[in-house]
């Protein structure tokens, strides 16, 4: 139950961090992705069924509140990307700051593929991102992840006896 409850106020506080970019830039998403960091953190720390819900479930909440005129396309990509980084999670050693960083910037330009080619499998015209904005989102997304995941890890080492 925890973890549903953890994750759901995650998910509550990308929302929050996606709604204050949006008053303070014309499309955050270009920027920075929050819902990418909340099932990567899930897809790293519990593995790929919860990476897969906590995908689906950003996916559609970033549908509703900030999405296209498709839904289900963001839950699908999200979905697909948080069972690939949950497995990888598994499989190797992914502990260190650096490494988790890595796999944000990696699953964000992931994302950003699977989207792009599920607009084009169901025929949905989508804005593709320019090569250098899609950099940019990756590198800050690598960026504030490594910070908030080192940040988190702290926090709950620091009350484990």
């Amino acid at each position: 139950m925890s973890r549903v409850v953890w994750t759901g106020l995650a998910l509550a506080g990308a929302v929050l961090v996606e709604t204050a970019l949006a008053h303070l830039v014309a499309s955050p998403g270009r920027y920075l992705d929050p819902f990418l960091l909340v099932l990567v953190y899930c897809a790293l720390a519990r593995g790929e069924t919860h990476g897969m819900l906590a995908g689906a479930a950003a996916g559609w909440v970033q549908d509703v509140m900030f999405g296209g005129r498709v839904l289900g396309l963001s839950a699908l990509s999200k979905l697909l990307v948080g069972f690939v980084v949950g497995l990888a999670g598994g499989r190797f050693l992914i502990a260190t700051t650096a490494a988790r960083a890595l796999v944000v910037l990696l699953a964000a330009f992931a994302d950003a593929l699977v989207v792009q080619w599920l607009a084009s499998v169901f025929s949905v015209d989508l804005l593709p991102l320019p090569p250098l904005a899609l950099l940019s989102r990756a590198t800050l997304s690598a960026l504030v992840g490594g910070v908030l995941f080192a940040l988190v890890e702290r926090r709950l080492a620091r009350g484990r006896p």
